[in-house]
Protein backbone atom coordinates (compact mmCIF):
# COMPACT_ATOMS: atom_id res chain seq x y z
CA UNK A 1 0.00 0.00 0.00
CA UNK A 2 1.49 3.39 -1.08
CA UNK A 3 1.58 6.62 1.09
CA UNK A 4 0.52 8.74 -2.14
CA UNK A 5 -3.03 9.95 -2.22
CA UNK A 6 -5.09 9.85 -4.87
CA UNK A 7 -7.91 12.93 -6.02
CA UNK A 8 -11.25 10.80 -7.00
CA UNK A 9 -10.25 12.03 -10.70
CA UNK A 10 -7.25 11.12 -10.91
CA UNK A 11 -8.22 7.59 -9.39
CA UNK A 12 -10.69 7.51 -12.12
CA UNK A 13 -8.58 8.89 -14.49
CA UNK A 14 -5.55 5.43 -13.65
CA UNK A 15 -8.42 2.67 -13.54
CA UNK A 16 -9.64 4.38 -17.02
CA UNK A 17 -6.35 4.27 -18.08
CA UNK A 18 -5.71 0.48 -17.30
CA UNK A 19 -9.06 -0.78 -18.02
CA UNK A 20 -8.49 0.37 -21.39
CA UNK A 21 -4.92 -1.15 -21.40
CA UNK A 22 -2.55 1.78 -21.78
CA UNK A 23 0.96 1.07 -20.82
CA UNK A 24 2.63 4.09 -18.57
CA UNK A 25 4.87 4.58 -16.55
CA UNK A 26 4.50 7.39 -13.02
CA UNK A 27 7.71 8.84 -13.34
CA UNK A 28 9.47 12.41 -11.68
CA UNK A 29 9.17 13.28 -8.04
CA UNK A 30 5.71 11.27 -7.34
CA UNK A 31 8.23 8.10 -8.58
CA UNK A 32 11.02 9.06 -6.03
CA UNK A 33 7.85 9.55 -3.52
CA UNK A 34 6.80 5.93 -3.86
CA UNK A 35 10.30 4.62 -3.75
CA UNK A 36 10.99 6.09 -0.29
CA UNK A 37 12.70 9.31 -1.43
CA UNK A 38 11.90 12.26 1.34
CA UNK A 39 10.43 15.25 -1.07
CA UNK A 40 7.02 16.56 -2.33
CA UNK A 41 5.74 17.28 -5.38
CA UNK A 42 2.93 19.66 -7.12
CA UNK A 43 2.36 17.13 -10.03
CA UNK A 44 2.37 13.44 -11.21
CA UNK A 45 4.03 13.02 -14.29
CA UNK A 46 2.46 10.46 -16.90
CA UNK A 47 4.65 8.95 -19.63
CA UNK A 48 3.54 6.99 -22.06
CA UNK A 49 5.81 5.12 -25.02
CA UNK A 50 3.46 6.30 -26.97
CA UNK A 51 -0.27 8.46 -26.67
CA UNK A 52 -3.26 6.81 -28.43
CA UNK A 53 -5.26 9.96 -28.39
CA UNK A 54 -8.63 8.03 -28.95
CA UNK A 55 -7.82 5.93 -25.77
CA UNK A 56 -6.01 8.54 -23.61
CA UNK A 57 -9.24 10.97 -24.23
CA UNK A 58 -11.74 8.16 -23.19
CA UNK A 59 -10.03 7.68 -20.38
CA UNK A 60 -9.66 11.38 -19.40
CA UNK A 61 -13.64 11.60 -20.25
CA UNK A 62 -13.90 8.59 -17.73
CA UNK A 63 -12.24 11.25 -14.72
CA UNK A 64 -14.95 13.67 -15.93
CA UNK A 65 -12.17 15.76 -17.91
CA UNK A 66 -10.85 16.12 -21.40
CA UNK A 67 -7.63 15.34 -23.23
CA UNK A 68 -5.93 17.93 -25.61
CA UNK A 69 -3.30 16.37 -27.84
CA UNK A 70 -1.27 19.74 -28.24
CA UNK A 71 -0.52 21.72 -30.98
CA UNK A 72 3.09 23.36 -32.48
CA UNK A 73 4.81 24.20 -29.41
CA UNK A 74 2.00 23.27 -26.63
CA UNK A 75 2.33 19.61 -25.38
CA UNK A 76 -0.73 17.08 -25.12
CA UNK A 77 -2.46 17.50 -21.61
CA UNK A 78 -5.17 15.96 -19.31
CA UNK A 79 -7.26 18.49 -17.72
CA UNK A 80 -10.74 19.29 -15.70
CA UNK A 81 -11.68 19.24 -12.28
CA UNK A 82 -9.65 17.18 -10.17
CA UNK A 83 -7.24 16.36 -12.71
CA UNK A 84 -4.95 19.78 -12.46
CA UNK A 85 -2.02 17.76 -10.72
CA UNK A 86 -1.21 15.49 -14.39
CA UNK A 87 1.38 15.98 -16.48
CA UNK A 88 1.51 13.92 -19.73
CA UNK A 89 5.67 13.45 -20.58
CA UNK A 90 5.89 12.50 -24.47
CA UNK A 91 9.98 12.01 -23.89
CA UNK A 92 12.17 11.54 -20.66
CA UNK A 93 15.89 12.11 -21.02
CA UNK A 94 18.38 10.02 -19.50
CA UNK A 95 16.53 6.73 -19.43
CA UNK A 96 16.13 4.25 -21.78
CA UNK A 97 13.01 3.38 -23.98
CA UNK A 98 9.81 3.33 -23.14
CA UNK A 99 9.62 -0.97 -23.26
CA UNK A 100 12.95 -1.37 -21.56
CA UNK A 101 11.97 1.01 -19.06
CA UNK A 102 8.26 -0.34 -18.51
CA UNK A 103 9.81 -3.65 -18.00
CA UNK A 104 12.03 -3.14 -15.37
CA UNK A 105 9.58 -0.72 -13.03
CA UNK A 106 8.34 -1.98 -9.95
CA UNK A 107 4.55 -1.93 -9.54
CA UNK A 108 3.09 0.01 -6.88
CA UNK A 109 -0.77 -0.60 -5.41
CA UNK A 110 -1.90 3.09 -5.41
CA UNK A 111 -5.58 3.73 -3.91
CA UNK A 112 -5.87 -0.20 -5.19
CA UNK A 113 -4.69 0.43 -8.34
CA UNK A 114 -1.57 -1.28 -9.58
CA UNK A 115 0.73 1.34 -11.15
CA UNK A 116 4.32 0.77 -12.94
CA UNK A 117 6.65 3.69 -11.10
CA UNK A 118 10.02 4.07 -12.46
CA UNK A 119 12.52 3.01 -10.04
CA UNK A 120 14.33 5.55 -7.94
CA UNK A 121 18.13 5.17 -9.32
CA UNK A 122 16.35 5.72 -13.09
CA UNK A 123 14.42 8.47 -11.54
CA UNK A 124 17.81 9.90 -10.55
CA UNK A 125 19.13 9.34 -14.18
CA UNK A 126 16.49 11.47 -15.77
CA UNK A 127 17.10 14.11 -13.41
CA UNK A 128 20.48 14.00 -13.27
CA UNK A 129 20.13 14.03 -17.36
CA UNK A 130 18.02 16.88 -17.38
CA UNK A 131 20.07 19.12 -15.29
CA UNK A 132 17.38 21.96 -13.86
CA UNK A 133 18.01 23.86 -11.53
CA UNK A 134 14.90 21.73 -9.08
CA UNK A 135 16.07 18.65 -10.42
CA UNK A 136 19.97 19.26 -9.46
CA UNK A 137 19.04 21.04 -6.33
CA UNK A 138 16.86 17.70 -5.30
CA UNK A 139 19.53 14.96 -6.22
CA UNK A 140 21.24 14.79 -2.98
CA UNK A 141 18.24 13.94 -1.13
CA UNK A 142 17.36 11.19 -3.73
CA UNK A 143 21.00 10.16 -4.10
CA UNK A 144 20.77 9.75 -0.12
CA UNK A 145 17.40 7.95 0.11
CA UNK A 146 18.86 5.15 -2.71
CA UNK A 147 22.06 4.95 -0.65
CA UNK A 148 19.85 4.48 2.65
CA UNK A 149 17.99 1.53 0.48
CA UNK A 150 21.03 -0.09 -0.51
CA UNK A 151 22.62 -0.09 3.37
CA UNK A 152 22.98 -3.59 4.67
Amino acid sequence: MSTLVLAPAERALFEALQELGLRFLLVGMGAALLEGAPGTTQDLDIWFGSIDPERVAEAARRAGGFYSPGFGLLPPTIGGDGLERIDLVSSAVGLDAFDVEFDRAPTYEIDGIPIRVLSLDRVIASKRAANRPKDRAQLPALEAALAARREP
